[in-house]
Parts: C-alpha cells; sequence; structure tokens
C-alpha cells in the first residue's frame, strides 16, 4: 500500500534523527577519548587543528588532520560509489548502500577500539581515528542525499540559525506552532537528537566505556532499520550521484 507524503517525510526525519544521534555520541566520545578531535563535526575539528598547530602541539595536530582527511574520504568514497553505478538506481536504494558502507567503517573502528588497551594510543589510535571520521563523512554524503531541506546530521550551525529565523518569524507573523514545526520540524529533530546523543555519550564514556563505544554503531542500525520500515525515501525518484 503507498504510504501518504506525512509518513515519508515522517519516516525520514527519524532516520536522519538517528543518524544526528550517533554524530553527536561520537563527537564526544572521540573528543573525550581519543585526545581532543572530533570525527564528525569538522567546523570544530578544523579549529581545534589550527588551536594545536598554533600552540605548536604536533601530535594533537596530527590526530586532527587524520579526523579530516578521513570524514573528507569517506564522503569522496560515498559520492564516488553512487556516482559509478551503471543505470538508474532509486534514492532509497543509494541511501542504503551508503548506511551498510558507514556500518563496515565503524565496525572496523568499533572493533578494533574494543579489542585495544585503554587509553588507545600509538599507530592503533589513529587507525580508530580514520575509521570513524570515514564512516562519518559517508553519513554525511548519506544524509545529504534523501533531503532537500538542507537538513545535516554532523554540522548544526545552519540549523541553529534555521530554527532561530523560523522561530523569529512565528512570532513576527503570529503563526501557530504546528506552522512552527512545518518550516523548521525536520531541523529540531536532528538538533534534538545530535544534543542528546552528546549528553549520553558525557554520562556513558565516563561509567561504562566499553558499551559506549558501541551505541554509534547501534543509533546506524537504527537508522538503516527506519530506512526501511515501509521504503519511505524510493518515492523521490532515481538519484543522480549525490
Amino acid at each position: 500500500m503507498k504510504r501518504g507524503p506525512e509518513k515519508q517525510i515522517a519516516s525520514s526525519d527519524l532516520v536522519l534523527a538517528w543518524l544526528s544521534l550517533s554524530a553527536g555520541f561520537t563527537d564526544v566520545l572521540t573528543f573525550l577519548k581519543l585526545g581532543d578531535l572530533f570525527t564528525s563535526a569538522m567546523t570544530g575539528n578544523v579549529a581545534l587543528l589550527a588551536i594545536a598547530i598554533g600552540r605548536g602541539q604536533l601530535v594533537a595536530a596530527s590526530r586532527s588532520f587524520a579526523a579530516l582527511l578521513g570524514f573528507s574520504f569517506g564522503v569522496a568514497v560515498a559520492t564516488w560509489i553512487n556516482a559509478s553505478w551503471r543505470g538508474p538506481m532509486d534514492v532509497g536504494r543509494g541511501f542504503r548502500r551508503r548506511l551498510l558502507l558507514e556500518l563496515v567503517f565503524l565496525l572496523a573502528s568499533t572493533a578494533l577500539w574494543s579489542a585495544s588497551p585503554d587509553p588507545i594510543r600509538g599507530a592503533t589510535l589513529y587507525a580508530v581515528v580514520l575509521l570513524s571520521a570515514m564512516s562519518m563523512g559517508v553519513q554525511a554524503a548519506a544524509a545529504r542525499s534523501i533531503n532537500s531541506s538542507g537538513v545535516s546530521t554532523v554540522v548544526f550551525t545552519t540549523a541553529l540559525i534555521h530554527l532561530m529565523t523560523s522561530a523569529a518569524r512565528t512570532l513576527a507573523q503570529s503563526a501557530t506552532a504546528l506552522q512552527f514545526l512545518k518550516s523548521a520540524g525536520s531541523h529540531l529533530s536532528t538538533f534534538a537528537a545530535y544534543a542528546g546523543g552528546a549528553a549520553v555519550a558525557g554520562f556513558l564514556v565516563s561509567q561504562h566505556q566499553s558499551a559506549a563505544i558501541w551505541v554509534p554503531m547501534i543509533a546506524v542500525s537504527a537508522a538503516l532499520g527506519c530506512s526501511n520500515l515501509d521504503s519511505p525515501l524510493e518515492s523521490q525518484g532515481p538519484e543522480r550521484g549525490t
């Protein structure tokens, strides 16, 4: 049975929220345990890279640089795989292929981290950083391919701007809360999910680190499962290598 547009939008929002939760969790986890770096939020990671270089902290700079390289490579690989696909491919199938690729990188990163002593050091540390950042780069490309409203699961400055402008416009025009949610609901849900994932990570990392490192994989798996519930993404037409 064909689903209506409201169901399709809600399903996509749920998928993006799970991905945002995984990104928020990953950023806090890597910042606290891998040495002041982010493997998802590249704006913050570039700032940390610049700070480390300015202070002459070359080891710290090399970790942030590894994350930047890994993220960039993940975006490039995710884009190349779909762009090189011969023949038409619907958006839903392309999206799920990217999530599966993200899970491969996440599994490799998490398994390597889980098998390493704490604190993680040396070449193993850089391998974990690269694999985690690659998974987040793939996720960024995947999320971009299924929405047309600029919703991101890894960058939230734009989301905050959209939320504040929508709220101000709602007040200025005496609009209803429903109208606000209609214009900013996707940004609001992903922003809340990212913040929630970060908060949960802050608690779990100090209490149950061995379990915490598996949470991003669980969240991405949940996103993949939600994307298969009712094929909400396949009505958007064939994907063209985005």
